[in-house]
């Protein structure tokens, strides 16, 4: 089978979906990733086809403020990508340009790719939604994007409806999700950390976290290398792809506080949350390192409270403090507290 991944979205977005393309390609399925233009390297590097939305997605985030005027920013693209060709450039001049690619046989999407869900449809083209949190309509647990107020089951279901109903009439191509049949929706979390609730209708799973593996062969950068072998471990502290408006501020106070608590620390400056500036010896700045590799050598991690994040820090089986930003972040923030790896949530 021929399967299109509409991975669009952050770094913590993108990853586990090209996870997911791996496992696929290993059962001998043919994966095209459809990804923001500087995720390239990224899916390369997994060996799956990479299809460019040409968009840079950092770029365009620091433009729209609203995910949902995002969302209609890119649907003639996300549609465009569905039937487009390959990117796999040519091996020698000899060769030909690729051919436009066959009709998918399989569609799998984030919200910021759902508008294929109804190009789906329409050609009977089996769609699945990869969800990140656990945003299905239950009466266990407010929607992870509303406060948890303990007023029982009926205000639980409220949220949903509210957080639905908004979603259709900001990005009416949501509205697909909705209709019977219901797409396939596959939530890439653990049910360690998030129970499946009861509620939850048969096309609703619960798969487990995705997780890419940094290859064996992966070396540090030789500063990070010298740093981590000349004292005790390091906290981590990183905010991922969050846009901070005074990120120098932030970054001066996570200094403040490493040398407060007489602890090394790595900075990680992501998309724009840390700022790079003098640091004392006994912390370094990194623009990024895969988690999966760094997170078992520090001590702790500082970090955003987002999903991917979140799920490297538990596998790596360290203390975690979350520092929401905004969206589902408190939500995972109250998590790692309930699950006892970490304090309350602290506010920005």
């Amino acid at each position: 089978m021929r399967i299109v991944i509409l991975g669009i979205g952050s770094r913590g977005d993108v990853q586990p979906l090209v996870a997911l393309g791996v496992g696929l390609q290993k059962k001998g399925h043919q994966v095209d990733v459809v990804s923001g233009d500087e995720f390239e390297g990224l899916v390369g590097v997994a060996g799956l086809g990479f299809i460019p939305l040409g968009v840079n997605i950092q770029a365009a985030m620091q433009q729209y403020t609203n995910m949902f005027q995002f969302a209609h920013s890119i649907t003639g693209l996300v549609l465009q990508a569905c039937g487009t060709e390959t990117q796999a450039a040519p091996q020698s001049a000899e060769q030909s340009a690729p051919q436009p690619a066959p009709q998918p046989d399989a569609i799998i999407a984030t919200f910021l790719g759902v508008s294929a869900c109804s190009f789906a449809r329409e050609r009977g083209i089996p769609f699945f939604y990869a969800v990140p949190m656990p945003g299905l309509s239950t009466q266990d647990f407010a929607n992870p994007l509303f406060p948890p107020l303990k007023l029982g089951k009926g205000y639980n279901r409220m949220t949903y409806r509210i957080s639905d109903n908004m979603a259709i009439k900001s990005y009416p191509y949501t509205q697909c999700l909705f209709q019977e049949p219901r797409p396939t929706y596959l939530f890439c979390f653990s049910e360690h950390v998030i129970p499946r609730p009861s509620d939850w209708g048969d096309f609703a799973h619960v798969t487990g976290y995705w997780s890419l593996q940094t290859p064996k062969n992966w070396q540090p950068p030789e500063s990070l290398a010298a740093f981590l072998k000349a004292g005790p471990p390091p906290v981590c502290v990183s905010f991922g792809s969050m846009l901070e408006k005074n990120p120098e501020k932030v970054t001066r106070q996570v200094v403040t506080a490493l040398d407060q608590a007489k602890q090394r620390g790595i900075l990680i400056s992501g998309w724009g949350g840390l700022r790079r500036i003098d640091l004392p010896a006994e912390m370094i700045m990194l623009d990024s390192v895969p988690f999966d590799w760094l997170f078992p050598r520090v001590a702790a991690v500082v970090h955003h409270g987002g999903a991917g994040v979140t799920a490297a820090a538990l596998r790596a089986g360290i203390p975690a403090v979350v520092v929401p930003f905004g969206l589902d972040q408190p939500f995972w923030g109250r998590q790692v507290k309930r699950l006892g790896v970490g304090p309350d949530p602290l506010p920005l």
